[in-house]
């Protein structure tokens, strides 16, 4: 697409992992300390803790912090304090490593775009990284709430819409979107519920870990002769998938956030990944020669966000990928498993990094509801 008005560049990418590592032994070792690991629910999970396929999983806190190895569980407003120093530090990191490649300045942002899934507060924390950031106070801020994993490519498409309505203005857009998601804190509400309702996997524990991504849009009137830019967005579908929103919520629990996935998630997932990547295809999203054939799902590289191995099995086996499409989705999930809302963004930065990118991109998200987001981009051609 080049650098013509319509076009919307990711222009820098990033993300932060916090410093202490739990490997699968540690959770063994910290439920004993508050439950009976031979109940049927305990063994389960320890069961899918031993076959989850993930190498360590990065957490804010870790297995020995006082505020968790209490014999009272930490309180929600407890947590909130977490969140607010801590995660906010996280995001501050990753949002420094956006920038930091996008080469611009911290005043020309013109918009920040934030989402999370572990934290509920006014002001947001959004609003507390911006202050740490040094960003202008009339930056135009958006906090986006309820999505969950979701949220890394809900930041996208958001940030992505202000940049377009910018360029029809004829105005200059610099959006700076960050997700964060903290679930390590909610290992004792887990633990509660776990407890309340043992015929319940509480697979959670077993499959997420905590961090921060980030990355910097412009549109065109944005650049300003940058040349470095990663990613164009081109398009994108968001979608609510009808009949399943019992099948995965997370909600406010007074010692944290109560969170739910089916056995029915990898099914249900699948069968949704299909019409959306259609929708994107039938208005021609990857914007090709009209000599081309449309594009099929077997000629793109997928960024998928990694939920879980049985997800991403279900989605490639049901596309008919080759080993190689879905690789940075599974390298992320095998070496540092899933951290929510910034996965997906981290699977954007880790694909780049990967080299061999094929031309055309889709990533793909889904979260609470359940709702779905599938995102086309091309890597950036000057």
């Amino acid at each position: 697409m080049g650098t013509d008005q319509a076009s919307v560049h990711i222009v820098g990418l990033g993300h932060h992992y916090p410093p202490y590592i739990n490997g699968f032994e540690d959770i063994e070792e910290y439920l004993a300390k508050f439950c009976d690991t031979k109940t049927p629910a305990v063994r389960k999970l320890l069961q899918v803790n031993q076959n989850s396929g993930i190498k360590e999983r990065p957490n804010i806190i870790s297995r020995g912090d006082p505020l968790f190895n209490r014999s009272e569980p930490p309180t929600i407003s407890e947590l909130d304090s977490v969140f607010r120093t801590r995660a906010v530090d996280l995001a501050v990191r990753a949002c420094k490593k956006a920038i930091a490649e996008w080469k611009g300045k911290v005043s020309q942002i013109t918009h920040t775009v934030a989402a999370t899934g572990t934290n509920a507060g006014s002001p947001g924390y959004d609003l507390l990284v911006n202050e740490r950031l040094g960003i202008r106070p009339e930056a135009q801020r958006m906090l986006l709430s309820g999505i969950g994993c979701a949220g890394g490519l809900a930041t996208i498409r958001t940030a992505a819409t202000i940049a377009n309505e910018a360029t029809l203005r004829g105005r200059p857009a610099c959006v700076l979107g960050f997700a964060c998601d903290v679930t390590s804190t909610n290992i004792r509400c887990d633990l509660k519920m776990t407890s309340e309702a043992p015929e319940e996997i509480r697979a959670s524990m077993a499959l997420f870990s905590d961090a921060s991504a980030a990355f910097v849009i412009c549109n065109s009137l944005g650049l300003k002769g940058n040349k470095n830019a990663v990613y164009t967005v081109l398009d994108w579908e968001t979608s609510v998938i009808p009949g399943t929103q019992s099948d995965e919520n997370c909600l406010v629990d007074p010692l944290g956030f109560r969170s739910f996935m089916s056995p029915n998630l990898p099914v249900i997932i699948k069968s949704a990944v299909i019409p959306l990547f259609e929708r994107l295809i039938a208005r021609d999203a990857w914007q090709l020669p009209k000599d081309e054939q449309k594009l099929a799902a077997t000629d793109l590289d997928w960024i998928m966000h990694p939920a879980g191995l049985a997800v991403l099995d279900e989605v490639k086996e049901n596309l008919d990928l080759q080993d190689g499409q879905m690789r940075a989705s599974f390298d992320v999930f095998e070496n540092k498993g899933n951290s929510a809302g910034p996965t997906v963004l981290i699977v954007l930065d880790r694909l780049r990094k990967m080299g061999d990118m094929r031309e055309n991109i889709v990533a793909c998200s889904f979260g609470p509801g359940v709702c779905a987001e599938m995102t086309a981009l091309i890597p950036y051609r000057g």
